[in-house]
């Protein structure tokens, strides 16, 4: 097995777990949307009169969560460069 084999091999695993992840960040908002509108309301307190901190959090949250997504996606696509590359392995005198 040379080193593109193995690079290659590396590669499909790494994808593989890529999407796993990508599933995951997939059904993770749903359940916490589920659970959110499944959630018992507080008495003396209407379910969306929260103080200022109890919003800014979650929104910060939901943005830390599109970007680390959007990373996602970008790293799951395949390489538009496939096979060797050349370049790297010139012998320079």
């Amino acid at each position: 097995m040379d080193d593109l084999d193995r690079r290659d091999r590396r590669l499909r695993r790494a994808r593989q777990l890529i999407r796993l992840e990508l599933a995951l960040a997939v059904v993770a908002p749903l359940v916490g949307m589920f659970l959110l509108v499944a959630a018992p309301g507080f008495p003396g307190r209407g379910m969306f009169e929260p103080p200022l901190i109890e919003t800014l959090v979650p929104w910060f949250g939901v943005g830390m969560f599109v970007v680390g997504f959007v990373w996602m996606v970008r790293l799951s696509r395949p390489d538009p460069e496939a096979g060797e590359r050349t370049w790297r392995y010139r012998i320079y005198e």
